[in-house]
């Protein structure tokens, strides 16, 4: 379904370059996107509209809550339309979407990173088709899409209609391994460079008291949060089940089955928490991580309240990247963030579409972006040298801006200029420096052609149609049961157990049907499909196009 996109790279690359589109940047003005209220015309009606928000417990009691804080404030104040947010569990969104849409409560507006429950809810028939809601009332959002026509074709579905809201972003690490330099060195250890060393050296973190109390209380890694996750891109097992490789398509087993098997090593050898399954959100270990009990903490980008915390906590931390070591697979990189992601859809059932379109224009706006990112000019940040936002009070920053990442989750970032790139963060304290340099070293060790993720990102695959989506949906928790059960039950149940329970499972369910899809897909548009190669051609595209406005 997903057809001549190289094409619609180049065309979109070069309509950057040549349309002399005003980037925001660093100090962009804001334009009136309208002249409702001039004289002879009648300013319409302010609508009202409700949109979904992340609930992560970041925000500080003092700051308030998503009902009530100062930026939803400032956003119902200075944005088009009134907006109620209503909040879902970061790590239990879809139960969480499914019930509000089962009891007709369902946001007007659905912001959601994951791929696979939005192709649901548009196999479900609960998505509304955009391509009229975007002509008719965007004037933001319809400008982006003429810049990046790939956002067109990747929130388009098989049934021809736009459906999705997307964004483009520089393209920059997502997960890490934090690794701490001071235990390397206090235990006379190399940093690892091969799953085996990676496995010594966290024996060594767990069994060697690193911390230097007496006590048996360090841990190795986490499993826990996107620990799982990293442990298997190091075995070349990506966020999808599929790999597509040269001519050929592969349902992956093979690979799952070591980074599994690699897991279970950990558990049995106490390297990591035995309880990381009750650690639903990754919470402990981020405990774990900021108390100094972490030997390596597979997370993504910390914030400068938590490396705060861990420097308070334990004063000689010193942290490190660790790029991902080789397995027998290879090389690989963690989860990168997608320079091109869809992120948001309307609800069907929406009642004032248009609103809804005012509030998408007015927050990707760069100047929203900006604001929601770096707080208010002149009481947050001023211009430094390059024209970039400089914090002029750290800790006020940390504590009044610190919980707006999911306020942003639409803003394209990228148009941002420079300033939307690492190199360009404050440095005007000790943690600013020090988060800079970890980012900067994130990404020269994951954005990598020669050490790339290792399979294709869920949102560039075409969407199943329904009954092949099912399968994928009643077989994924089952066989996610069975490949846990095999880290966590000793000799009981081994990682060859669990392939081969799970593939019985896949093959019983229709799965072979789902394999025959993809396979079938690959073959006809492996030639102009948004492939990995094209992910990181449009990164370094965009990069030379932005890095420097």
């Amino acid at each position: 379904m997903i057809k001549r996109q190289r094409q619609f790279i180049r065309a979109g690359m070069t309509a950057m370059a040549l349309a002399g589109v005003v980037v925001a940047g660093c100090s962009a003005e804001q334009t009136p996107s309208s002249k409702e209220g001039e004289k002879g015309t009648a300013p319409d009606k302010r609508g009202s509209i409700t949109v979904s928000m992340y609930e992560r417990n970041n925000i500080p009691p003092e700051e308030g809550n998503w009902d009530k804080n100062r930026w939803t404030e400032w956003v119902n104040k200075n944005g088009p339309v009134d907006v109620k947010y209503i909040t879902v569990p970061r790590w239990e969104s879809l139960q969480k979407f499914n019930a509000l849409f089962a009891t007709g409560g369902a946001p007007d507006l659905i912001l959601e990173y994951d791929t696979g429950y939005r192709n649901q809810w548009y196999s479900q028939r609960l998505l509304m088709p955009l391509d009229e809601v975007i002509d008719k009332y965007s004037t933001t959002y319809k400008d982006l899409m003429k810049q990046f026509p790939q956002l067109k074709k990747l929130g388009t579905k098989d049934d021809g209609k736009l459906y999705e809201i997307g964004k483009v972003t520089p393209l920059m690490a997502g997960h890490r391994i934090y690794i701490r330099e001071d235990w390397l060195q206090k235990l006379n250890l190399k940093m690892p460079q091969t799953s085996e060393e990676f496995l010594q050296v966290a024996k060594a973190f767990a069994a060697q008291d690193p911390d230097g109390n007496g006590k048996a209380d360090t841990f190795g890694l986490n499993l826990s949060g996107n620990g799982m996750s990293i442990i298997q891109h190091m075995f070349g097992f990506g966020e999808v089940q599929w790999r597509f490789e040269g001519d050929t398509f592969i349902h992956e087993w093979d690979r799952l089955k070591a980074a599994t098997a690699f897991q279970k090593q950990l558990f049995d050898a106490g390297i990591v928490d035995k309880d990381f399954l009750t650690d639903k959100n990754g919470e402990k270990a981020k405990q774990d991580f900021l108390s100094g009990k972490l030997g390596m903490y597979l997370y993504q980008e910390i914030a400068d309240k938590d490396y705060d915390a861990l420097k308070k906590n334990d004063p000689g931390a010193k942290l490190a990247i660790l790029p991902l070591p080789k397995s027998q697979f290879g090389q690989f990189s963690p989860v990168i963030g997608s320079p091109i992601q869809m992120v948001g859809a309307i609800n069907a059932g929406a009642k004032d579409p248009k609103a809804v379109m005012q509030y998408i224009d007015f927050m990707i706006k760069p100047e929203t972006a900006r604001t929601l990112e770096s707080g208010e000019e002149g009481i947050h940040w001023s211009k430094d040298e390059t024209g970039c936002p400089k914090p002029l009070d750290a800790e006020k920053n940390k504590k009044e801006i610190s919980y707006t990442s999911d306020l942003r989750m639409m803003s394209s970032v990228l148009l941002l200029g420079k300033c939307s790139f690492v190199e360009q963060r404050p440095q005007d304290t000790e943690t600013q420096k020090t988060l800079r340099e970890l980012a900067i070293k994130a990404n020269q060790a994951y954005v990598s052609k020669e050490r790339q993720i290792p399979t294709l990102k869920p949102e560039y695959l075409p969407v199943l149609p329904q009954d092949l989506a099912l399968i994928v949906k009643n077989t994924e928790q089952q066989m996610k049961d069975m490949w846990m059960k095999a880290v966590v039950s000793g000799g009981n149940y081994t990682p060859d157990q669990a392939e081969k329970d799970a593939k019985s499972v896949w093959e019983k369910s229709g799965g072979l049907r789902v394999d025959e899809f993809y396979a079938k897909w690959y073959e006809t548009n492996k030639a102009n499909a948004f492939l990995l190669k094209d992910l990181y051609q449009f990164g370094e595209d965009a990069a030379k196009l932005y890095a420097n406005k």
